[in-house]
């Protein structure tokens, strides 16, 4: 397989909804941790987190697209769970919530567009019932987020006719940026980024260029940088 790229800026995953799990977290309670993901194309993507105990479930969950946010997007409804137990449902995403001290959780759906929709994943390691106002405070932000992906999405639609987002890019070298995207976020090896994109090109019905081009257009940001290879040592 080809060495995997992704910009140190240019196509880097922004870190501009890490910034946003963070002050969910500070907003909505002194016990919880926040993580927002992205799914398009049938694609999750881990987008940013406020810790890193969140960020490691909300990859367990993205790597078998299965668990709460995962069935929140889907279903396009708020998924509680007031208790974090041993199940077959969502059985890598409870392992690891478990091994991270997390007790509940909260999956709260948005619609960025109608290809792209998000999830705000809150984590506790406090027992007791999710606050109905706490969870109509945490509906609010999900969809503060979500239009302010939208928005990104928007200027990278512009960019992208403007030829910036793929200019003197092969479909290849596309895939290549995508596969270390995902790699970065998801956490995973580069043979697991790169099924991961060929399942959703599969179940999608779309080129794998395609769920490449959205991947990049989801987590870029629009300024300038030096390309880094994510497999091999700093040059």
């Amino acid at each position: 397989m080809a060495p995997v790229v992704t910009g140190s800026v240019d196509m880097v995953l922004s870190r501009y909804l890490d910034e946003c799990a963070a002050r969910a977290a500070g907003v909505l309670g002194t016990d919880v941790e926040a993580s927002v993901t992205l799914r398009e194309h049938g694609l999750t993507l881990r987008a940013g987190s406020s810790g890193i105990a969140a960020a490691r479930c909300d990859r367990a969950e993205a790597m078998v697209d299965d668990g709460p946010c995962i069935d929140a997007m889907g279903d396009d409804a708020v998924v509680e769970v007031p208790t974090v137990v041993p199940d077959d449902r969502w059985r890598e995403w409870s392992e690891q919530a478990r091994r991270e001290g997390f007790v509940r959780a909260l999956a709260v759906p948005s619609q960025v567009n109608e290809d792209v929709s998000l999830a705000l994943n809150l984590y506790s390691r406090s027992a007791g019932p999710w606050d109905e106002r706490l969870v109509h405070a945490a509906g609010a932000y999900s969809a503060l987020i979500a239009s302010a992906v939208n928005l990104q999405l928007a200027f990278s639609d512009l960019d992208d006719a403007a030829g910036t987002l793929a200019h003197g890019t092969s479909e290849d070298e596309m895939v290549q940026r995508a596969i270390g995207a995902v790699m970065q976020t998801n956490g995973c090896s580069q043979d697991e980024a790169a099924e991961l994109l060929r399942s959703a090109s599969r179940r999608g019905g779309v080129p794998e260029s395609e769920v490449a081009r959205t991947v990049l257009r989801s987590l870029a940001t629009a300024s300038t940088g030096d390309i880094v290879d994510v497999l091999a040592a700093e040059r």
